[in-house]
């Protein structure tokens, strides 16, 4: 409970501190007081998106990842001709999302799911040295919401095709960007721990690990493009 009560505290003083987008965070602080969500890569969103054809192993992976208000998460630059998976498989779930920042530090975002099936508000702060762990609000938000915030934006508005799959005791996310973007392509994988996360081996397929660069978050894309090659 006092996890809880601090994690709302701490959402509503950051929306407090908005004044810049003071009409779509009025209508976040209504939603605040009845529905305050906790959580990461893996949110309700995307499970309710998903429906009730869930894969038991993909089910609890998620709901442990839901369990705690930390992201854990490692990233990986790849190529979408070298990825060894079958997007097109049954047991692959697709998401087009547009992702859209209105504030980058603290960054806070808004992403409408599918075209509209569903909308969120997230905020993401306290990010460690290494770009693994952050903590992560995540708030369900209506299209009227959505439709006020989005108003706000800085930067460009991200768009990408997630393809999410349970392999090796892992919930794997394949983002292939379009756009402004075209051509970039990540994989990302939440853990549970830090400790779970380096322990985990690199793949030979993907081209590098990209967690700690600043310049592959997507917070850093909504307002450079795509890195040049360092």
């Amino acid at each position: 409970m006092k996890d809880k009560v601090k994690s709302v505290i701490i959402i509503i003083l950051i929306l407090v501190g908005m004044a810049v987008i003071a009409i779509g965070v009025k209508s976040i602080l209504e939603k605040i007081e009845h529905d305050c969500i906790e959580c990461n890569l893996i949110d309700d969103n995307m499970v309710n998106i998903i429906g009730n054809n869930v894969d038991v192993g993909y089910e609890n992976r998620v709901k442990d990842l839901l369990a705690d208000d930390k992201e854990v998460e490692r990233k990986w630059l790849i190529k979408k001709e070298d990825i060894p998976y079958d997007l097109k498989g049954k047991d692959v779930y697709k998401y087009e999302i547009e992702q859209t920042y209105l504030c980058f530090d603290p960054e806070m975002r808004v992403r409408r799911y599918n075209g509209g099936e569903s909308y969120e508000y997230t905020i993401k702060t306290n990010m460690t040295k290494d770009g693994m762990v952050r903590d992560e609000y995540n708030i369900t938000i209506n299209k009227e919401q959505y439709e006020n915030l989005v108003k706000k934006q800085e930067g460009i508005t991200i768009h990408k095709t997630r393809y999410q799959f349970y392999d090796n005791n892992q919930v794997i996310a394949i983002d292939i960007f379009h756009g402004d973007l075209d051509g970039l392509a990540y994989m990302e994988i939440e853990f549970k721990t830090e400790e779970e996360s380096k322990s985990y081996k690199e793949p030979d397929w993907v081209i590098k690990d990209v967690t700690s660069n600043k310049n592959y978050k997507n917070g850093y894309l909504a307002r450079y493009g795509i890195p040049k090659e360092e």
